[in-house]
């Protein structure tokens, strides 16, 4: 979420109040996901992907650069 709410401040959305009335998504559902009390849904995540030109697995996850792909099956060796 950190990386979303620096591009809503690049854009001028210095409030929750500001980006609920640039997304169409609520300020309570807003408030919730930047406490991470709520995961979005896809729907929420496509708006804030589609308003703030960023993409879907840096909503996601905290850092998506850390994270590994979860494979069904190791790799052999």
């Amino acid at each position: 979420m950190t990386t979303l709410l620096v591009k809503a401040k690049e854009l001028g959305d210095e409030t929750v109040a500001d980006m609920a009335e640039r997304t169409g998504i609520s300020r309570s559902t807003l408030h919730r996901l930047a406490a991470g009390t709520k995961q979005p849904s896809l729907t929420t995540l496509w708006t804030l992907h589609g308003t703030y030109n960023i993409q879907l697995d840096t909503l996601v996850y905290d850092d998506p650069h850390t994270t590994t792909p979860n494979h069904p099956h190791p790799p052999h060796t």
